[in-house]
C-alpha cells in the first residue's frame, strides 16, 4: 500500500510494482566555506507505481532541478550536488538515502537521467554514436558493438536526427541537435525509472513532437516510469495530468492539473492557472512515418533478438517505398498496408 501522486491510498501498487516513494523528503547543499547545510528542498512526497508518469511543476529557483538530480541518485558526487537531509527516497527498489555499495553500482543503469544541459556535457573526444554507447561500455567494454551500433542508429532516428550525425563530434552539433543525443545517450541503458529535466530546453519546436512521442511510446511498450520536470505547464500536459508543484523549496500542490489550479489559493497556482491558456499553444511540426516507426522500433527494446529482425522489416520497407516512388507502376503491386500481393 502507498500514497498516490494526488494524496489517495493506492492498495493496488505493492511493494514490486513500486517505482518511486519519497516520504518529507528533504535536500541540502554543504557550504564547503563554513561547513554549514542550506537546506533548497522540504517536504516532498510522492508515490508512482510503474509506468506511471508525474510533472513536476515550478518557477526558476522552486528546486525542479534539485529534486531531479536527487531522484536521478546522481546527487552527492561531488561539491556542487545536492545530498539528502532527511525524509527517505526510493527509486527503482534502491534506498538513495543511504545507498549500498551494489545500489551505487546499479543506479546509473536503472535510473535513466536526462538535465537540461546534458547536451553541454557530452564528450568532444567521442563521436556521437560513441557517446551514445558510453554508459554501456564504461560498465562493460566487451558489450557486443554491433548490438550498440545498432542501438545508437535506432535511437538517433527516433530522436530525429539524420544518421550521419553519428560519425561526427558534439562539437560539430548545435546545442539542440547535442541535446537531442543527450537524450538518445539516457535512454540508451533502457531504463526502468526516467529522470527529465526540461525536456524541450534547447530543441527545435519543430522537433519537440518527435521527442514527446518517443517518451510516450517507451512509456506505453516498457512501463517505464517518468518524471518530467518544467516551468512550462504545456509541457507536462503534453505528458500526464498527474503534478506536484514546487515553489521557493517547497511542495505546495500535488494532484490532478485540473483539480491542483481550481482549488488552491496558494499565489504561485493562481498565477499558474492565470496564464494556463497561453501556456497551452500547440506545438508546431509533424513526425515523418520513418521517425515514427523508428519510435516504435526503441520502443520495443534496443538489444533483443526482435530488434534485428525489425530493423529487417524496417529497411525492407524503405525499399519499398523507394521502389514505388522511382517506378509508379509498381504502386499497384502494393496492399494498403505497403506489403507486396499477387494479382487475382
Amino acid at each position: 500500500m502507498s500514497v498516490g501522486t494526488n494524496g489517495a491510498v493506492l492498495p493496488g501498487v505493492n511493494a514490486s510494482q513500486r517505482a518511486v516513494l519519497a516520504s518529507d523528503l528533504s535536500v541540502s547543499y554543504l557550504d564547503h566555506a563554513s561547513g554549514r547545510e542550506e537546506r533548497v528542498l522540504s517536504g516532498v512526497n510522492i508515490a508512482l507505481g510503474r509506468g506511471d508518469i508525474l510533472g513536476v511543476v515550478g518557477s526558476a529557483g522552486s528546486g525542479k532541478s534539485v529534486l531531479g538530480r536527487v531522484l536521478s541518485g546522481r546527487s552527492g558526487r561531488g561539491r556542487a550536488w545536492p545530498k539528502i537531509s532527511g525524509g527517505s527516497l526510493e527509486v527503482a527498489g534502491m534506498d538513495l538515502r543511504f545507498p549500498s555499495r551494489d545500489t551505487k553500482r546499479r543506479v546509473d543503469l536503472d535510473i535513466g537521467y536526462l538535465a537540461e544541459n546534458s547536451g553541454n556535457e557530452l564528450r568532444n573526444d567521442l563521436t556521437v554514436a560513441e557517446n551514445i554507447a558510453e554508459p554501456i561500455l564504461s560498465r562493460d567494454r566487451d558489450f557486443d558493438r554491433r548490438k550498440l551500433g545498432r542501438a545508437a542508429a535506432m535511437l538517433i532516428d527516433a530522436v530525429d536526427l539524420e544518421l550521419g550525425i553519428l560519425n561526427r563530434f558534439p562539437f560539430e552539433c548545435s546545442k539542440g541537435q547535442r541535446q537531442r543525443i543527450a537524450f538518445a545517450q539516457a535512454l540508451v541503458v533502457e531504463p526502468r525509472v526516467l529522470i527529465i529535466d526540461e525536456p524541450a530546453q534547447g530543441v527545435d519546436l519543430i522537433a519537440r513532437p518527435a521527442l514527446f512521442t518517443l517518451l510516450e511510446r517507451i512509456n506505453l511498450a516498457r512501463e517505464c516510469t517518468m518524471i518530467i520536470m518544467s516551468h512550462d505547464l504545456a509541457t507536462i500536459e503534453r505528458l500526464t495530468s498527474n503534478i506536484i508543484v514546487l515553489d521557493r523549496g517547497l511542495q505546495v500542490g500535488q494532484g490532478e492539473i485540473d483539480e491542483v489550479l481550481r482549488v488552491s489559493e496558494y499565489p504561485y497556482i493562481r498565477r499558474m492557472a492565470q496564464a494556463r491558456e497561453a501556456a497551452r499553444t500547440v506545438l508546431p511540426g509533424t513526425i515523418s512515418k520513418d521517425t515514427l516507426a523508428a519510435m516504435d522500433l526503441v520502443a520495443e527494446g534496443l538489444f533483443g533478438d526482435a530488434a534485428e529482425e525489425a530493423e529487417q522489416r524496417e529497411r525492407e520497407r524503405r525499399a519499398r517505398e523507394q521502389l514505388v516512388a522511382q517506378r509508379s507502376e509498381f504502386a499497384r503491386f502494393q496492399q494498403q498496408d505497403g506489403g507486396p500481393h499477387d494479382e487475382q
